[in-house]
Order: C-alpha cells, then structure tokens, then sequence
C-alpha cells in the first residue's frame, strides 16, 4: 500500500467490530458501538499537521494557480514546507502580541497565506476569518466580538488589494481591539527571504508578512501553548438573523471530529480500488467559510493529499469557470465542493473532450440543489454529485450521502455518525412540543461533538438552544422509513444567495433608511442560478410619491453588504402584520415565490396565459401549482417541454394543472 493511503488511519481508526462499508443507518449504528474519542484520536488540525509533514514530507502539500488558469505557472509547497510555514506564522503572531485570549481577523482572498494565517492562528491565538467581500462596520463588529488584536490583508500592490488594505486601515480607525495590520504583499516570494524592501517601513503597527516571516523559526515554537481538545479554536461568522453576523465558536477537537465523522461517508482508500492516487482536490469555495477550510484544506491533510487553490477568486472568476475541466484533467483532481450555482454554470462549459476518470465524487451543500441539476451533472461527466448539509454551527458537514449507500436525489443523506439529528415541533415560545412522525415537517435539532459550544456573545445564544445540547438549525426537513433527511425550507428568515447566507435585515436596515418607507421586509426569491435573489416589500409613509426604481438604486447604495442588494423592490399599500405588530413572512415569501416561477415562465413563454400560486405539502413544505387559462391550440407537448426545461431548474418541486 503507498504511504499516502496509510494516511488516514492515524485520524480515522477502524476496528474488527466495524462493518465493512457504511450504507445504512444500521451501519452508522454499528460504527457508534465505538467511543468517538476512541475512533478519532488527533486532538487539533496543528497536531494532524505536524503528523502529516512527519509521514509525507516531500508530497506537494499545496499546489497555488495565481490566476486559477491553465496557463498559470503552478507555485507549490510540500508538507514539509507547509508545516515549516504554518510554525514561522504561529511565531510572528506572537511575537506581535497574541495568545489565546486574542484573535487573528484573517481578511484575504485565497491565497496560500490564507491557510498559513489560519493554522498559525490557531497555535498563537484563536483564528477568524472574515470574507473580504463585508463592509467595515461588519469586519469590525466581527473584530471586535473575537478580540482579534492583528489583522491579516493584502498589501495594495495586489490585485484587488488596494481595496482591502484601505478597508483594513478603516477597520482599524473604528476598531476597539485591532492594533497590527500585516500586509501580504508579495505573494510569490517565500518567506525564506530576508531584507525585501517594502513601502511598509516606519509605518506604526503595520508588519510585512515576508519581511515579519523572515526572522521567524520555522523548526519549532518560540513559545509554549498547550493545546486542549476543547479550547476554541477558532471563530466563523455566520448571518443568522440578527443584523450583525454571529461567531460561532469552533474547538480544536470539534473540528477534527467533524474531519473524521466526514472522511466516514467517502471511499476507503484501503479497500477500494476507486481510490486509485493521492486524493486531490480543488479549491475554489472562499477559505473564510466552512466548507472550504473544512471540506477541501483539513479534509486534504489527514489524507495526505494535495489542495490544488484556484487562484484568489476561485469560482468568482469566470475565466477560471471556463478552464475549469481542464483543470481537473491536468491536475487529476479527485474532489472538489461546489454550491448548486456553480454546478449550473459547470454544465454550460463542455466536458466532453476531458478526461474525468480522476473524478470519485463531488460535494454539493449551502442551499438546496434542484434533482434536474443532480442528474444533469451525472449524465455529461459520469459523476454524481454528492448533498450534503451543514452548517457554521456544527463545524461543517452534518449529514450526507454515504459513498457506498443508496443516493437519493432530493434527500441530503443520512446523519454523519456520532451526529444527532431530530425533527421537532417547536410551540411559539420556543420550546420542544414534541417528536415528529415519519414523513410529518418540523424543525431540524442538531447535538454531537462537531457542534458548537456556542456563540462568542452570549446574547447571540438565547433561543438557539431550544433543549441543552441541542442546536435549532432553523431548518425544516423530514426523515423517511429509512432514516434519510430530505430538506423542507426555512423556519428562519435567512436569504441563501448562491450558497451565502444572507441577514435579511441588511436589506431591510438599508431600506428604512430612507425618509418615505414606512416599513421594508426582505425575502428570497427562487432564481435558476443563484438559488433565491434578495426581494423588498415595501410600504410608504403616507403621501410618498417615490418609485420602486428609486427605491431599488437607494437599497443597493446604502447596503453594507452587496450579496444583500434586492434585485426588485415592490411598492405595496399595506403589509400584513401580527398581532403584536411583527411583519407576516409567510405570505411575501409565497408571493416571491409566485413571482420568480412567473418571471421565469414569461421568459421562455411570453404569450402563454397562466397562472401560478403556492400550496403546502406534507412533504416537500411547499409547492408551486401552475394552471395553464387558455388552451394550448399548437405546440402543447413543446411548451411543457420548454415549462420543464426551465422550472425544474428553481428550487421547489411544482405541478402543471389541467
């Protein structure tokens, strides 16, 4: 057996008592007869990594594409080099000042620095990364929650990095707890390097990270940190519905149990002969969030594999999206994770002269993916798609589709072991009523090591927990005979863009801004590619002549983050309210989602008389009904072709009605 397919045993134990594939609940079951302390025995992604550099050290650990292009001359570091990096971080953090009672605010693209600044972190201090794309009251809310004390940007000789340094120094000015900038501003250059010149000299509080790195030891730490399994490891903001993002709190432990209980649902490189190499997988998902520092960089280390970063923008970069296949080929990538929107943008690039077979599978999750794209995807590359769910809240993944057990398309799989998941009533205090029956909708609860101790503001934590040591996702779902989850909605207001969880209330707080609204609501409209687009309901204060138009150029002015800009806005007389006065959710969201299955039947269809509305079902939640009005004299199997075509598509399951 290669040495990289011993790999995984040193994080993920396997005993006599296992079954020999995991395909049922019943084998999830037989897999739990074993302590997950005992299963998982690496304490921190620190100690894997070290680990790993002692058993692989000459494998290409990370390979970098400046540009995410074919053309691009790839950079690469070994394990070795990786961990000699990740050490060289940890000691410039300290050195600047940090401990565990601090946080480093990681604001970059995806660069290989990224990683460093998030592995060192987590040795020096408690690492947040924050998406570069927020405005700064946001970066510094998140600042100053953590207690970050440095924060890491592009200096603004990068691409895109006069933006982000600019914002850094604002961050700073407004922050209660940011004293040191360092500034990646050489990306090319190892940190090996000494005496760079850098226009960062005599400036206060502001380090470059190569000149910083320089005079860091790369062979051991200069300081003494014991790492405990429950120590918070790291801090990852998550929209939630509050205004202001919420940290969610993950421990060094919490996350490499997640790693294990993951690595569980794939192929066993020592048994199955799909695994033919060294798992690779490509990057292209944002490092701030979960699914990439979780699902594509730790997954990569306690395989020993390689991270293959599709330039800085990853998957927002189009010229990448159209190397994309190419990419795979060339490098042999074996997995990568993507949200639906950017598998429906893969099919419209053709795969058909590639060579694929490096392919095992694909992770799919963040929002809800149509069966069409699922089996769409199969059937140009061969490869299934693989639904998951999780979330921020239980590190990342929480259920998913066994590797070796049936897929169900629609369903996002069974539970990860070691993971609970219930489906329950919720009363209108907040509080468990009961269980729910097989097939019968209600809230999804989450408990089980992966899953957050909580969030870093206490008052952030009133109401999430419903019953101690059970998480309310806000998530609706169902389970089957069999055990599968199959998602039902959203209990919670939140918007899902493109796999980003949006506050609606950014988009609202913009909105009320203005002189002549008198009350604004946000929610999601379904959308072919992004999955919901941000809609605004609108009532004016009285003897208000101003226009939609008007409305939607000032929301998308005055929003503090651009993913949560309304695409439409719309004027209304009255909005329907409680009767304590709160904004009644369930009927806008209806009406969007009447909307968006109107808007995209007009556009294939504009001279069909229809009508659409949404009912309930017991098990999907909801359902978009549309009633052709007048008959279809010519081309009627072609219109319901071209109807199907187009809405199966949007997210909701619908019926054409006679």
């Amino acid at each position: 057996m290669k040495v990289w397919a011993k790999v995984p045993e040193n994080f993920v134990r396997r005993f006599a008592s296992d079954p020999d594939y995991i395909r049922d609940i019943s084998d999830v079951e037989a897999i739990e007869r074993i302590d997950y302390e005992e299963r998982f025995p690496c304490q921190s992604p620190s100690e894997a990594l070290m680990l790993v550099s002692e058993l692989v050290p000459d494998e290409v650990a990370i390979r970098y594409l400046p540009n995410g292009l074919l053309k691009d001359d790839s950079l690469c570091w070994t394990y070795s080099e990786y961990c000699a990096e990740v050490i060289r971080t940890a000691n410039l953090f300290h050195s600047l000042g940090v401990s565990q009672e601090y946080s480093v605010a990681v604001l970059l693209p995806n660069v290989p620095q990224m990683l460093f600044a998030l592995w060192g972190s987590q040795i020096a201090a408690v690492a947040t990364p924050i998406n570069p794309f927020l405005d700064i009251d946001q970066i510094t809310s998140i600042s100053d929650q953590a207690n970050a004390k440095i924060l890491v940007t592009l200096g603004p000789g990068e691409h895109g990095g006069q933006e982000l340094y600019q914002k850094a120094l604002n961050v700073r000015t407004a922050s209660k707890s940011i004293r040191t900038i360092v500034v990646v501003s050489e990306l090319s250059v190892s940190s090996q390097v000494a005496g760079i010149d850098t226009v960062f000299e005599g400036q206060e509080d502001i380090v470059d990270w190569s000149v910083g790195m320089a005079s860091q030891r790369s062979d051991q730490l200069v300081f003494k940190r014991r790492i405990n399994p429950t120590d918070v490891a790291a801090l990852f903001h998550t929209g939630g519905t509050t205004g202001m993002p919420k940290l969610a709190q993950h421990t060094h432990y919490g996350e490499m149990v997640n790693i294990g209980q993951m690595t569980l649902l794939g192929p066993d490189p020592s048994k199955d002969q799909v695994v033919k190499s060294r798992m690779k997988v490509l990057c292209g998902l944002p490092l701030f969030h979960v699914n990439a520092v979780c699902v594509s960089a730790l997954n990569c280390i306690v395989n020993g594999g390689e991270l293959i970063l599709a330039g800085p923008q990853g998957f927002r970069n189009k010229s990448m999206m159209a190397d994309f296949w190419g990419l795979v080929e060339r490098y042999g990538v074996t997995m990568f994770a993507a949200v639906p929107t950017i598998y429906a943008a893969l099919l419209e690039q053709s795969s058909d002269s590639y060579d694929l077979s490096s392919l095992i599978n694909c992770g799919c999750g963040a929002a809800p993916a149509p069966s069409s794209l699922l089996n769409e995807f199969h059937s140009r590359t061969g490869v299934d798609i693989m639904e998951g769910y999780g979330m921020t809240e239980t590190t990342a993944g929480a259920v998913g589709h066994y590797y070796y057990g049936q897929r169900l398309v629609g369903s996002i799989g069974l539970r990860v072991p070691y993971h609970r998941v219930r489906v329950v009533i919720i009363d209108n205090k907040g509080q468990i009523e009961r269980e729910c029956d097989t097939n019968e909708i209600g809230v999804l609860l989450h408990s089980g090591p992966n899953v957050t101790p909580g969030y870093k503001l206490p008052d952030n934590n009133m109401g999430a927990w419903p019953e101690t040591g059970w998480f309310n996702s806000g998530d609706l779902a169902r389970f089957d005979e069999n055990g599968y989850l199959w998602l039902a909605g959203r209990a919670k207001d939140t918007i899902i863009r493109g796999g980003h969880n949006i506050d609606p209330l950014i988009t609202e707080d913009a909105l009320a801004s203005h002189p002549s609204v008198e009350i604004a609501a946000a929610v999601g409209k379904p959308d072919a590619y992004a999955g919901e687009l941000p809609v605004a309901y609108v009532k004016l204060v009285e003897g208000s002549d101003v226009s939609e138009d008007e409305l939607l150029n000032y929301a998308r002015e005055n929003v503090s983050e651009r993913a949560a800009a309304p695409v439409e806005v719309i004027i209304r007389t009255e909005i329907v309210v409680t009767a304590v006065g709160k904004i009644f959710k369930p009927v806008l969201r209806n009406d969007a989602i009447s909307l968006g299955y109107t808007q995209a039947v007009k556009n294939i269809c504009p001279d069909l008389q229809f009508k659409v509305w949404v009912s309930e079902d017991k098990l999907a939640g909801r359902k978009v009904l549309l009633k052709i009005l007048a008959p279809l004299t010519n081309g009627a199997e072609s219109t319901e072709k071209k109807l199907e075509g187009v809405l199966n598509r949007l997210p909701y399951i619908w019926e054409l009605i006679s």
